[in-house]
């Protein structure tokens, strides 16, 4: 199922790794006031069990994700909204042009497959590489630990409730999975560009990780109609700091 909430023009909200739709809890408070908000949980998310399917891709995220959209989805314009993993899930539906999308926004869609293409970014590719390799030889915690640490900063995930970490930890499998899909994308900048014409907002946070922050750059710079704004936050900016990134959203829209 996902979740609907308002009326109005659609718009789509796709989560981060690690998360679910609840994520957007905040923006959608106040967006659905005039907007139709659909929010999926994502394959292996927000209780949802793993995909049989390996290696996994976006052409099958996308699958799994258009099965379960209202058929007024795939006819009508509706504006897109991604973070992280779901920023870049966001990217390969506009590429294949498998929605009608009618505006973008994207907080570091970590696109990682487009590092390597990059002449300044093979340390970053290398940096991104180790924490996915690492994942699965550890233990759930562990691994759940390691890559939410990587996110915030050493001891975040030691500060969370036990509750907290016994569900994080739940979904770490799926970022395995989520990184086969981040690196094994079959596209370019410059394919992004010639099928992504119209208006994206492109935030960044000033306290993220380089790889993040590096990825947001380029696209900005490749596609024709795209505006980068850098915030005083981390990755996470908007399950944490909601406050600074939700209004540049809601201005976007319904601008």
């Amino acid at each position: 199922m996902i979740k609907q909430l308002g009326s109005g023009k659609p718009v789509l909200l796709l989560h981060s790794s690690m998360s679910s739709h609840r994520q957007w809890q905040a923006l959608v408070s106040e967006l659905s006031a005039g907007r139709q908000c659909y929010l999926p949980d994502l394959t292996g998310y927000g209780g949802r069990e793993l995909p049989e399917q390996q290696p996994w891709s976006f052409a099958a995220e996308a699958q799994a994700l258009l099965q379960k959209l209202p058929a007024k989805l795939h006819h009508d314009p509706v504006d897109l909204v991604g973070h992280s993993y779901g920023g870049a899930l966001a990217l390969h539906l506009a590429r294949c042009q498998q929605l009608k999308i009618n505006k973008l926004v994207l907080f570091e869609p970590v696109s990682f497959h487009l590092l390597p293409q990059m002449a300044d970014a093979g340390a970053l590719w290398q940096e991104v590489r180790a924490l996915a390799d690492a994942l699965p030889g550890l233990p759930e915690e562990a691994a759940a630990q390691r890559f939410i640490d990587y996110w915030q900063q050493d001891g975040f995930f030691a500060a969370l409730p036990a509750r907290m970490q016994q569900q994080l930890a739940s979904q770490v499998a799926k970022v395995t999975l989520d990184f086969q899909a981040l690196s094994q994308e079959p596209a370019s900048l410059a394919d992004y560009a010639s099928a992504i014409p119209g208006k994206v907002l492109l935030l960044t946070g000033r306290r993220s990780r380089a790889p993040a922050q590096r990825i947001a750059r380029a696209l900005a710079e490749a596609l024709p109609q795209a505006e980068l704004v850098t915030l005083d936050c981390g990755h996470m900016g908007p399950v944490t700091e909601p406050q600074l990134v939700n209004p540049l959203i809601l201005q976007f829209l319904q601008g």
